[in-house]
């Protein structure tokens, strides 16, 4: 049998690569290289000029009047223009009404719809046209005049203030197919039988959720104190809503993504926080995919939005505050709803919201409509200055400094932009996007801001903009437009400046090895700068950063679990999964300035799960139907779909025999094998013969990642159905091989030139030799009796040194009841990274090491 040294080495002697860890289908190299020809101002207006290109074979076309060189960016067609939202008067709003019946009535979708509420065709076609007929009529005689003009609405059974706003937004199709539809049914039940009436009325009610935030009875007991501490990035908003956290006798911090939960967890047990002067104050942690609570810590917990205890504290009692982050995410049109579920539900004394301007107008209103609870606004300015640099870097990659963040979107170009930098200036890049797990982002993350640490440069995709504090002097935008899954679309405004405001980040300055991480971060940074790679882009990022957020006027709910179950037996017995949410969609009754959650992004997962609905209950689909499942990565959606037979034919999930088709698992191992047999990096990249970097280590990448996304996926489920996934430890231990794998493979990425000898002192080549003699064999491995701890092994061991002194404890089943109670609260998936889930990753005993921020 060979060792794992002799079969490193016999795969590093084998050119191929086994189907397990096949290539990606886009070269870096290929992209690198053609995205470092320069290009010109015009040669990019040229090549937008010309319309919709034709999509080509990836790293061939160029454009034929100049262009962005195609082997960079994918060639997909240019995007369509975007609706411009209008401002409607009142008065004008009938008109619209009318223009909108006809297609309407006439439309099949409509008549199919009806079918399933127990209309014959023949009846549904004779009432819509009398419908049609009545509403048109009363409409046209109506007085518009703007005085009263919203009752006259409301007495005709229609909600002009939800309909003004939605096609104001510019995305009213939903909302006014919702309005003509139960208008139609309360027309339908006056001119139909009793049984026909007592039917629809059963529709409607159960579609009626304009009581929304009095089903939230803990929270209309207080009179709750609101405040918004409104600014833009970089403020002090959330340090100041953090203080008062601190201060509290029991409270929960509330973050859009795991890896702030990570940080405000840490620094509140560290006493980082201001006001805490160093004095650590226990806080417990609950995610999407762990619960980690501290000794004496039940009185303080940092969570993710979706997992915010809105009942109050364990002892029954409200909470003294409540800080929610992000607030502006309350419009979002797929996780907004968990932000909204938190201010009209969350039973606490004081709410702190933190974000920017632009939610202002809109929760004066929603939490005015709550009697006896009050709002305060704090107005912020940024602590430092951001301003756009004179000039682009011209296209050229030697205009790259220390510090910098490029950045660009999708995994490929930020493979490729890290391979030309690295290339061009011979200096390390740190690398961040979306489908890297929260740990590696942390760990990329702690590399760029450390001293210590290798890179100097990141190279990250949109998903910088949330999450990670980092040490950025300058933002260079490699683009101002991004795919959105269909189609190259401009970044919206609020993208631009939510990215452009991490450089010169308050406090954030790159920290020594040996530095106190529980010392205040309380240090002025001389502040930011924000440019673009190319000269064409300039401009338009100069006239976007002036310029005011637009206002969130609707806040987004997601359809209760309790209203579901209500409709599903007023449909016929086989309605889909799928056909139900459309349904609910179709018939909601919202309450005022709300709109309903996207149902658009999880119709794949509910189109797979309507597939077991003769098997699952409802209440299983609802949970299998919110699954943190990307299911664009064919490989987690086939996953998903093997989890639901096994589920579905025996009620016992096994991990690995789940996984073992996928063979992730082998390739796992695998690299695991080939990094043991290999030695650590140079003291000096770029000097001599190159390290050795073996392409499993790259190819792999996006397996791993696929492979964290599955065992995420099953560790969110065993939450839920314990019993039938027993294997959540041996996931936890996968999941933690995985992370550590993909951050190695991140770190031995080739790229970095090989620096000229003007560039070399007799001291780094002295070290270079003896590394090389205390390391590396003839074949470029490390040596058989050489053991060795990795770099970020060794900060590892730092943070667990300082978390030596927390205590864990297992939770009490009384929490644990409290828990599962909140468990059953409808919730969204969230992004991919961060699941609407409660459970614990790992025992009680685990330490924060490996979980930095």
């Amino acid at each position: 049998m060979l060792t794992v040294r002799q079969a490193a080495l016999r795969r590093l002697q084998n050119v191929q690569i086994s189907k397990a860890a096949a290539r990606p289908a886009r070269s870096f190299a290929v992209t690198a290289t053609q995205h470092a020809k320069p290009r010109s101002s015009g040669d990019r207006a040229g090549g937008r000029a010309g319309g919709r290109r034709q999509q080509q074979p990836f790293g061939k076309l160029e454009d034929k009047q100049g262009g962005r060189p195609s082997g960079f960016r994918s060639q997909r067609p240019a995007s369509s223009p975007q609706p411009v939202p209008v401002k409607l008067r009142p008065g004008s709003l009938p008109g619209v009404i009318s223009g909108r019946l006809d297609e309407w009535v006439d439309s099949q979708r409509v008549k199919t719809r009806l079918e399933a509420f127990g209309f014959g065709a023949a009846d549904a076609t004779g009432l819509l046209h009398n419908w049609r007929e009545t509403v048109q009529e009363d409409l046209a005689a109506m007085d518009k005049d703007d005085d009263g003009f919203l009752d006259r609405m409301s007495a005709m059974g229609w909600d002009a203030q939800t309909l003004t706003l939605a096609y104001e937004s510019g995305e009213w199709s939903s909302v006014f197919e919702a309005a003509f539809l139960r208008h139609f049914l309360t027309y339908a039940a006056a001119k139909g039988s009793e049984h026909m009436r007592l039917h629809i009325n059963a529709l409607l009610q159960a579609t009626d959720i304009s009581n929304y935030a009095a089903r939230h009875l803990n929270a209309r007991t207080v009179n709750r104190q609101f405040h918004l501490h409104m600014g833009p990035t970089n403020s002090g908003k959330t340090y100041n809503a953090l203080k008062a956290l601190a201060k509290s006798p029991t409270g929960v911090y509330a973050g859009p993504l795991r890896l702030l939960a990570h940080e405000v967890w840490e620094r509140l047990n560290l006493g980082s926080v201001g006001g805490l002067d160093g004095r650590p104050r226990p806080c417990s942690l609950i995610t999407g995919e762990e619960r980690r609570i501290v000794q004496d810590g039940q009185d303080m917990i940092s969570c993710t939005v979706e997992m915010l205890p809105l009942f109050g504290h364990s002892s029954g009692n409200p909470w003294d505050v409540v800080v929610i982050d992000e607030i502006q995410m309350l419009g979002d049109a797929q996780r907004g709803g968990a932000w909204t579920a938190a201010v009209m539900g969350a039973n606490a004394k004081e709410i702190h919201l933190c974000g920017d301007e632009t939610t202002a107008d809109l929760l004066k209103s929603i939490i005015g409509t709550f009697k006896g609870d009050t709002l305060t606004v704090h107005r912020y300015e940024r602590l430092t200055p951001l301003s756009v640099a004179d000039e682009s870097l011209n296209g050229d990659w030697n205009n790259i400094q220390p510090g910098d963040c490029v950045v660009t979107f999708s995994r490929n170009n930020v493979f490729a932009a890290k391979k030309a930098i690295e290339g061009t200036v011979g200096k390390k890049c740190a690398v961040v996007y979306g489908a890297l797990p929260p740990e590696t982002r942390a760990e990329q993350a702690r590399d760029f801001n450390e001293e210590a640490g290798r890179a100097e440069i990141m190279v990250a995709s949109d998903a910088v903009g949330m999450g990670l504090n980092l040490k950025i002097g300058r933002i260079v935008f490699e683009s101002l437009t991004k795919f959105d899954g269909k189609q190259e679309v401009p970044l919206s405004l609020s993208q631009v400046k939510q990215i452009a405001g991490r450089a010169g980040r308050f406090g954030q300055q790159r920290k020594g090895e040996g530095e106190d991480e529980s010392s205040p971060d309380e240090v002025a940074h001389p502040g930011g700068v924000v440019t673009t790679l190319h000269e064409a882009d300039l401009p338009l990022l100069r006239a976007m950063m002036p310029l005011s957020l637009p206002s969130v006027s609707r806040a987004v709910i997601e359809p209760p679990s309790g209203a579901l179950a209500g409709l599903a037996p007023l449909l016929p017995a086989q309605t889909s999964f799928n056909e139900l949410m459309g349904h609910f969609e179709a018939l909601a009754k919202l309450p005022p300035l709300t709109v309903l959650a996207s149902l658009s992004h999880r119709a794949p997962l509910a189109e797979i799960v309507g597939k077991y609905r003769d098997v699952l209950t409802l209440s299983e689909c609802v949970q299998f139907g919110v699954a943190p499942v990307n299911w664009r990565d064919a490989k987690v959606a086939a996953i998903f779909e093997s989890i639901l037979k096994s589920y579905s034919e025996e009620m016992n999930v096994r991990l690995e025999p789940t996984l073992a088709p996928t063979t992730l698992i082998k390739t796992l191992k695998t690299v695991e094998e080939t990094l043991a047999a290999l030695p650590p990096l140079p003291p000096h990249l770029g000097i001599y013969r190159p390290y050795l970097v073996p392409p499993i280590t790259v190819a792999a990448i996006p397996l791993l990642e696929s492979l964290h996304k599955a065992l995420v996926l099953y560790i969110w489920l065993s939450f839920r159905f314990e019993l039938a996934f027993p294997d959540r430890d041996l996931a936890a231990k996968y999941k933690e091989r995985t992370e550590k794998a993909l951050e190695i493979c991140l770190e031995r990425m080739p790229g970095v030139r090989q620096k000229k000898r003007e560039e070399r002192t007799g001291e780094m080549d002295r070290e270079h030799a003896l590394y090389r003699r205390k390391y590396v064999d003839k074949h470029g491995l490390v040596k058989p009796e050489i053991e060795w701890v990795a770099a970020e092994l060794a900060s590892r061991n730092r943070k667990r040194e300082q978390w030596g002194q927390v205590e864990w404890r297992d939770i009490n089943s009384k929490d644990y009841q409290r828990m599962q109670e909140m468990e059953r609260r409808p919730g969204t998936g969230g992004e991919e990274d961060e699941p609407a889930s409660f459970g614990i990753a790992s025992k009680p005993t685990y330490t924060p090491a490996d979980q930095p921020q």
